[in-house]
């Protein structure tokens, strides 16, 4: 049926466009302008196509805003991904390319009972404007930079059901360490930093609470060791500042110090 409309739509403007070449040809009607306005026959119709970056050897898509899409399939990899065949679909804007080389694992998808939330564009990191204030005031304080400088990757990169299973969740971020190692090659990445929301998904509770805020070693499938730490998440942060506002300046010192203690580690991240 759709087809079929549209088939109808086409004809209708092919016999509108034929009839108005006929009318312009043979001056039917004149065509008026105002005397400021420069005369239709004397525009000059030139065509300049847009600049769009390129990299050599490599296959750019981009979005009608001339956003980087994907190279070589990279940068959109988790909606083809067939890893996680209980997965509902990818996160809209899983990977956000910065500018310093520290990449920031977080998880914005739905777990036990978490409230439901789909990010609206491809540059949304967290759930609220007040959690993205809260890491802003962090990594400016501490690291004199805003956090658009990082790299973030959804970790998992995927929507799941919300039925919690630890054993799930743990296969599930065990697969998306493929991911997380193709960004670490590709984008020359010197360390990561782990918040709450995925480091619980990656490890258990008791590991992520004895370890939080030690550098450690990440080892990957191929041999690819980057040191990494694990901190609070931003939800945490902003959770403290609204409910229990005389800890909310230890545990943004606490978070703050894992940040620039592992900067320091890696010697700088620009």
């Amino acid at each position: 049926m759709r087809t079929a409309i549209y088939r109808e739509r086409l004809k209708k403007l092919e016999s509108i466009l034929q009839d108005s070449v006929f009318l312009l040809s043979n001056s039917e009607f004149p065509v008026y302008n105002f005397n400021h306005e420069v005369y239709p026959d004397e525009i000059p119709l030139v065509f300049q196509p847009a600049k769009i970056p390129t990299f050599p050897d490599k296959q750019t898509i981009l979005d009608p805003q001339g956003e980087i899409l994907a190279v070589d399939n990279y940068l959109n990899r988790n909606f083809a991904c067939k890893l996680c065949p209980d997965r509902d679909r990818g996160i809209r804007g899983f990977l956000i390319r910065g500018r310093k080389k520290l990449l920031i694992l977080h998880y914005s998808g739905n777990t036990g009972n978490a409230t439901s939330f789909i990010k609206k564009s491809n540059k949304t990191i967290f759930r609220t404007k007040d959690i993205e204030s809260c890491f802003e005031e962090l990594t400016e304080k501490f690291c004199n930079t805003s956090y658009q400088e990082y790299f973030f990757q959804e970790y998992p990169a995927c929507h799941f059901s919300k039925e919690m299973d630890t054993k799930s969740w743990e296969r599930r971020t065990t697969h998306c360490d493929n991911h997380i190692l193709e960004t670490v090659k590709k984008e020359g990445i010197k360390a990561i930093l782990v918040l709450g929301s995925s480091a619980v998904l990656r490890w258990t509770p008791e590991f992520c609470k004895t370890n939080q805020g030690k550098i450690m070693a990440w080892t990957f499938s191929d041999g690819t060791k980057l040191p990494f730490a694990i901190t609070r998440s931003p939800d945490a942060l902003h959770h403290a500042k609204i409910n229990s506002p005389e800890k909310y300046p230890s545990i943004l010192n606490e978070m703050g110090g894992v940040l620039k203690n592992l900067s320091q580690t890696v010697g700088g991240l620009d």
